[in-house]
């Protein structure tokens, strides 16, 4: 995939999404939450879903009780999707999107801080990345629970930053969501996009620093950009 021109700042921590960039969760999400509003005798198309990706839960349970009108039971809602999800994964695992763990290696190498800023639960986070053995590569998980406003607004990677101590530019980003780059953005931090779900767009091209297939692809932009 073609991207911007890089920044020429360097980089001495990288902040990375989690679900749909080192997780392969947003298909499993997809059908997890779908089962759940038929269940209601609801329809979510796949088009909702796709403009639901990156948003914390709250945000999407409330754009949904105004989609169908009604007033939606919001934890009884979450504990029948929460069941199906996390069947799957006890049954299936969960997968590691290509090139992570090469990626974070490298980085480890490098003595590169890594943490997770993500719009999950804080309570899940951890649990999903332990499932998927990448517990151990990060300092700290940032969650879109502990802050104001969850991506698209920049809070949860100003509280990312505010951990590590660094500032927007010491920083690198790696997202999968228009919501996290746009979040990223607001935050003054550079990134990188890794699209799952959802496809490249002039303004994603214009917002990031590159866009690129897999972080198997962006290692060497990755590692180019270190101090």
């Amino acid at each position: 995939m073609s991207a911007s021109s890089p920044s020429t700042t360097t980089t001495r921590a990288v902040i990375f999404d989690m679900d749909g960039l080192l997780i392969d969760t947003e298909r499993p999400a997809k059908v997890a939450w779908q089962r759940g509003a038929d269940m209601i005798g609801e329809e979510l198309t796949d088009e909702t879903m796709d403009s639901l990706i990156g948003c914390h839960v709250n945000a999407c349970l409330d754009q949904l009780g105004e989609l169908w009108g009604r007033d939606l039971r919001k934890e009884e809602f979450l504990e029948r999707v929460d069941d199906i999800y996390f069947s799957h994964f006890m049954r299936h695992g969960i997968d590691v999107m290509p090139g992570v763990v090469e990626v974070l290696e490298a980085l480890r190498e490098r003595n590169i801080p890594c943490c997770v800023a993500t719009s999950s639960e804080l309570e899940i986070a951890p649990r999903k990345l332990r499932l998927a053995k990448l517990e151990d590569y990060f300092v700290h998980i940032s969650s879109g629970c502990e802050v104001a406003e969850a991506k698209p607004a920049p809070d949860v990677f100003l509280l990312a930053l505010e951990r590590l101590g660094l500032t927007a530019s010491d920083c690198l980003v790696l997202e999968d969501s228009y919501n996290g780059i746009r979040a990223a953005s607001a935050a003054g931090i550079p990134s990188m996009m890794i699209p799952d779900q959802l496809p490249p767009t002039p303004e994603m091209e214009q917002l990031t620093d590159g866009i690129y297939a897999s972080l198997t692809e962006a290692r060497s932009a990755i590692l180019n950009r270190l101090v």
